[in-house]
């Protein structure tokens, strides 16, 4: 029986986000393939929404520490993956009012509690990879920001869990984040001005048995450095300025998780 508190949460969840069920599916005559039951489809979001506030917790923390990274006087910078858990731990538990620490009584589904582990995992894993980019001196811009920190993460998540994970866009750099038919369909909504800010858009499907979720982002003022005004202009990356503005949709995070029998 689901608790009273996880029954809460994943309620508010739900009153947050855009469901969308489909139709079951008939296959040659037989009877059609019954969809997962509520409750599931009420933890997978839970699940699929808590991974990408803890892969843009991610994301946030390297963007707060850009000007330790490209600092070029300073070698060692002593950022290391203990450093770095210890403050997503401290920028999720803002986010999402749970504490990374004390998961193990946690009123969370445990599929959900093991993929947050592995996602922190991976996390750290990027970074001590990272610390021969991070630490070299002599060098300004390190290349080490945001969206890279993400995509290698999202990689090496998928590879160990088989829950994917995808920063995309309507304008992406990075071919391979381009948009699919239905990011595309939910990065349309999130561009209109009118869209309640931070309402995920999600759809569960019985024929591909997953749960899909897209969870946007907005532009925030170290953004800016590289994707706001002037547009067209190159930044420090070499690429050309979106012209975002402050607050404005800049994106989402991509979940899609395959629904367990």
């Amino acid at each position: 029986m689901m608790s009273h508190g996880l029954r809460r949460v994943l309620l508010a969840l739900l009153t947050a986000g855009s469901i969308a069920v489909s139709e079951p599916v008939s296959v040659q005559g037989r009877p059609p393939e019954a969809g997962p039951p509520l409750q599931t489809i009420l933890e997978m979001e839970t699940t699929a929404r808590l991974l990408a506030i803890l892969l843009h917790s991610g994301r946030y923390v390297i963007n707060e520490n850009q000007d330790l990274f490209d600092d070029p006087d300073k070698g060692d910078k002593r950022f290391t993956p203990e450093v770095f858990e210890q403050q997503l731990v401290e920028v999720f538990h803002s986010r999402s009012g749970i504490d990374l620490q004390e998961l193990a009584t946690a009123r969370l589904p445990q599929r959900t509690k093991e993929l947050l582990r592995a996602l922190v995992s991976s996390s750290k894993r990027v970074v001590a990879e990272a610390q021969p980019e991070i630490n070299r001196k002599g060098v300004g811009f390190k290349g080490f920001i945001p969206a890279v920190f993400g995509a290698r993460v999202a990689s090496r998540f998928t590879e160990s869990t088989g829950v994917r994970l995808k920063q995309t866009a309507l304008v992406t750099r990075n071919p391979s984040n381009a948009p699919d038919a239905f990011e595309k369909k939910a990065l349309q909504e999130f561009a209109d001005p009118s869209y309640p800010r931070e309402k995920v858009i999600s759809e569960v499907t019985a024929a591909s048995r997953t749960l899909r979720l897209m969870f946007p982002l907005y532009a925030t003022r170290r953004c800016l450095d590289c994707h706001g005004e002037p547009k067209g202009e190159l930044d420090k990356t070499g690429h050309p300025r979106e012209g975002l503005r402050l607050g404005q949709n800049a994106g989402a995070i991509s979940v899609v998780l395959p629904i367990r029998k």
